[in-house]
């Protein structure tokens, strides 16, 4: 994810908004067994048992693997640490690149699922970013041809504008973030990832996290989301903004995602969180604020994004720890080679909700920015001071978030300008330029063992003899026609509340009321409204009282 290019159409005719599994079961099927619902004329809850995963205090970083019967996600792509499937070179990526999109709409027309040897080829799909030449239209480039014909003249103009974004995180990279995850503490449970790209976040996710966890993946562009799909029919995928996503607020154990980067684009979100958009104006820190909105208390959400949210957008930081209720607890900045073409700095941000409210004991100031020292432009242009022409040098402060000033042990490179190492375009922004006394990956690695190092914060965490205990669940889904905000029970005879489409646990206890469950009040209260209903309907449509009686 991140990086990546906007929404293509989607591939293969039968592709729809929610990715439907390849058995045609759907994504949590919709049907009304066993239920029972307080909105009129709503179908109930399915009977879907409560499935479980859990997060964990800090033990060993390799967990046991649960046994084969009990493993979530055992038909997704896993990939190996470290390893990179997309080839190198320019034309090995056009190949690599074609193929995918022509075996994922074979796969996607056909409703068949990939076989690990098509994942094998799915895999190698790796956007195109870098790649001019697949797009270079002189008239006689048959690969200009083909990309149209496969793509759809809409879906071509967006790779060919994706050119300069659509850049895939590195595996060392992706594996950073997780030994981060493991270090933390955290076994298994719902992890939300955002934007998604054909999944190389998830694919190189420990398997015995995947063992122990539901996947929720959601990627807006329709090529590199049907490959998703076809990578991971054991998550629920969809493929839309995020903006149009929707998620439970405080229902995700662990966020993990490369927030997309657009210069200047602006979202408008569909969903509950209206106010995120309108507050936040640049994308990447509008799914920064959206992704912690949606992590339970403890949660964590690991992030990738533009240096910007660092060093330029102080709202944001300010509302993490506000409205936000979650503070930062680990950040590095990447070089700004790590992305390829796109020349971006880029930030590896860790986050974790607050529990009760009480701030966590490794949180970190990220608030407030500083100047380092000051650097001279000289512009190029002259002016005349008592005749003669001298050249306009402009002083340009260096400044960035003050953290990272204060831990250079966790910046991979030196901060200096554009126009300091003789580059031309956009002379004055500043980035993280590589250094050989600063080997990244190495530094990386040594940044993500220290969270091991960390103290717990002990109300966060869920101890291995609670595992089956303090479940984190997947909410039953409800039918259609069924009133946000009504009562309802599930298939568990626990009394829930409609939101966003599931029946979400109220979590009250179990002492009986005057002899009866709470379960048995609520039927009969159910009942006696419709009884009034009824009767108040039948009052409005007729002139006497005849057909009262029954009622």
């Amino acid at each position: 994810g991140g990086h990546e290019p906007q929404p293509n159409e989607p591939l293969g005719e039968s592709q729809r908004n929610e990715v439907k599994r390849t058995d045609r079961g759907g994504m949590g099927g919709r049907d009304s067994g066993h239920t029972v619902s307080d909105g009129k004329g709503g179908t109930g809850v399915s009977e879907q048992p409560a499935k479980s995963a859990v997060t964990t205090g800090k033990t060993s970083p390799n967990s046991e693997r649960l046994p084969e019967s009990e493993r979530k996600n055992v038909r997704n792509n896993h990939a190996e640490r470290g390893v990179d499937y997309a080839p190198k070179g320019e034309d090995a990526r056009i190949k690599a690149n074609i193929e995918a999109i022509e075996l994922a709409k074979r796969l996607l027309d056909t409703g068949e699922t990939a076989t690990p040897e098509q994942m094998e080829v799915l895999r190698k799909f790796s956007g195109w970013g870098g790649l001019g030449k697949a797009f270079n239209d002189n008239g006689y480039n048959p690969t200009v041809t083909h990309l149209r014909e496969l793509l759809g003249e809409q879906g071509y103009q967006q790779a060919v504008d994706s050119r300069r974004s659509a850049y895939y995180t590195p595996a060392n990279v992706i594996d950073a973030m997780w030994d981060v995850v493991r270090a933390l503490g955290f076994k298994g449970g719902n992890i939300l990832e955002g934007s998604a790209g054909i999944g190389n976040i998830l694919g190189l996710m420990p398997q015995e996290i995947s063992d122990r966890s539901n996947i929720h993946a959601v990627e807006i562009d329709g090529t590199t989301g049907g490959i998703l799909s076809l990578l991971y029919p054991d998550a629920k995928v969809e493929i839309q903004g995020f903006e149009k996503t929707k998620v439970l607020n405080n229902s995700v154990d662990l966020a993990i995602t490369n927030v997309p980067f657009i210069t200047d684009a602006k979202v408008f979100d569909e969903t509950g969180d209206k106010d995120l958009s309108k507050k936040f104006r640049h994308i990447h820190d509008f799914c920064i604020a959206k992704n912690i909105r949606k992590l339970r208390e403890g949660g964590i959400g690991i992030f990738i994004s533009s240096s910007g949210t660092m060093d330029n957008s102080k709202e944001l930081r300010r509302w993490i720890i506000n409205e936000g209720n979650a503070d930062v607890i680990g950040a590095f900045r990447m070089h700004n080679k790590t992305f390829g073409g796109t020349g971006a700095t880029s930030d590896i941000i860790v986050v974790r909700k607050r529990v009760n409210g009480k701030p966590s004991a490794n949180a970190i100031d990220v608030t407030d920015v500083t100047a380092v020292r000051v650097a001279d432009y000289d512009t190029g242009d002259t002016r005349k001071v008592k005749g003669q022409e001298v050249p306009i040098i402009k002083p340009y402060s260096m400044t960035y978030n003050k953290y990272f000033a204060e831990h250079p042990e966790n910046m991979a490179g030196e901060m200096m300008f554009n126009f300091e190492r003789g580059e031309t375009w956009q002379p004055t922004t500043r980035a993280l330029f590589p250094s050989a006394d600063k080997p990244q990956e190495k530094m990386l690695s040594e940044w993500a063992s220290r969270f091991a190092e960390m103290e717990e914060d002990m109300s966060s965490l869920r101890s291995d003899n609670d595992v089956e205990e303090a479940v984190t669940r997947i909410n039953e889904k409800l039918g259609d026609g069924v009133k946000e905000g009504s009562m309802v029970l599930n298939s568990e005879g626990e009394l829930c509340m409609a939101r966003m489409g599931e029946a979400v646990p109220l979590g009250l206890n179990k002492n009986k009321v005057k002899g009866h469950t709470k379960a048995e009040c609520f039927n009969a209260y159910s009942a006696i409204k419709k009884a009034l209903s009824d009767v108040l309907e039948y009052q409005s449509t007729n002139e006497d009282d005849a057909g009262l009686e029954p009622l």
